[in-house]
């Protein structure tokens, strides 16, 4: 059996597989649990209902932050929790030496590059010939933080892309940054992507636009200002929304400049799939042709949405599949093992 699993600031999801074929799933509430060991340890007890006791042959897991190199270790923190994750604390946890521990955008990377497109929405329709075989792809994934990514030749170039400085389109959005600078002014006043592009970015955004409009701001939640603005029925919740999605298309539009990733544009994550409505629209894909100049080709570019919740989960599978297959493996360092995506520790 194969153990992977994705692992988020509010939710974590592990999958057991055998023979390809996923034979349990469990999903927990990352919060509720003080360590990885903790968390661990409850996914490795449900999964056991399922899959009869079988014997993990290799282990991966995604998380949503960096993965860092710290004595011949990888260690990934998440980003938005309080939780670490070490190779080797996870390996000898499951009992496996195949273990593995990675960004959470190179599990999603290895989804798009190797599960069928069937499983992915296709946003707007382009000529084939603009897809040319083997061109990179890029990866948003809109959840509780913001993830991107960049899959070249099969493998996922990782990137904390989501906290570099926003860029805001036209003067209503230049006011709205202004004003959450200041809303960060004791944290250096940058406003990054993330800070808008997320679930609590969503709270961030809506405030915003209450201050430069002059409205009184009331204590909801995203879930609530997302279903206000998709109804229509809020003029603040419906233009917070509105800024939300064609931010979206900036940042993605950006990416896709930066990385020529001709092959696509994948959008995932929970607060992507609640706003999809929008992203069906064609004022999402003017925004993202319009994302930078002189190129022409953005309007060339497949936009697709991954509408499956567990594609993480599925990655993260097939990395560790591939550890475990390739001959020579030892933990995370064979050379037939996922190109490195750490980072040695300052």
């Amino acid at each position: 059996m194969i153990l992977a699993g994705d692992i988020g600031a509010t939710n974590a999801r592990l999958g057991g597989y055998v023979d390809g074929k996923r034979v349990g799933l469990v999903d927990l509430p990352t919060g509720e649990f003080p360590n990885a060991n903790a968390l661990l340890g409850a996914a490795l007890a449900k999964l056991a209902e399922r899959a009869a006791n079988t014997p993990i042959d290799a282990c991966c897991l995604a998380v949503a932050g960096p993965v860092m190199q710290v004595d011949g270790d990888d260690v990934a923190r998440l980003t938005n929790a309080n939780l670490v994750f070490s190779r080797q604390a996870v390996a000898a946890a499951v009992g496996t030496p195949h273990g593995l521990v990675v960004n959470d955008m190179v599990a999603v990377g290895a989804a798009v590059a190797k599960l069928d497109a069937s499983r992915f929405e296709t946003l707007n329709e382009v000529a084939a010939a603009s897809r040319p075989v083997g061109a990179a792809k890029g990866m948003v994934a809109a959840g509780t933080g913001l993830g991107m990514g960049v899959v070249v030749d099969g493998r996922c170039l990782p990137s904390e892309g989501g906290h570099a400085r926003i860029a805001p389109v036209g003067a209503f959005e230049r006011e709205l940054v202004a004003f959450t600078e200041s809303e960060l002014a004791d944290e250096g006043g940058i406003v990054a992507w993330e800070h808008y592009l997320s679930g609590r970015g969503v709270e961030t955004l809506y405030r915003a636009v209450c201050a430069v409009w002059g409205a009184a701001a009331e204590p909801i939640d995203p879930a609530e200002i997302t279903r206000r603005g998709l109804a229509g029925d809020d003029p603040v919740c419906d233009t917070a929304i509105r800024t939300w999605v064609g931010m979206l298309a900036t940042a993605a539009g950006g990416l896709a400049a930066t990385a020529l990733t001709l092959g696509g544009v994948y959008f995932s994550g929970s607060v992507a799939l609640a706003v999809a409505p929008l992203l069906r629209q064609a004022a999402f894909r003017r925004r993202f042709r319009e994302a930078a100049w002189a190129a022409d080709f953005l309007s060339g570019i497949p936009l697709l949405l991954i509408t499956d919740t567990h594609i993480g989960v599925d990655g993260a599978h097939v990395l560790a599949q591939a550890l475990a297959q390739a001959p020579g493996t030892r933990g995370g360092n064979s050379p037939n093992a996922p190109a490195p995506q750490t980072r040695e520790a300052p």
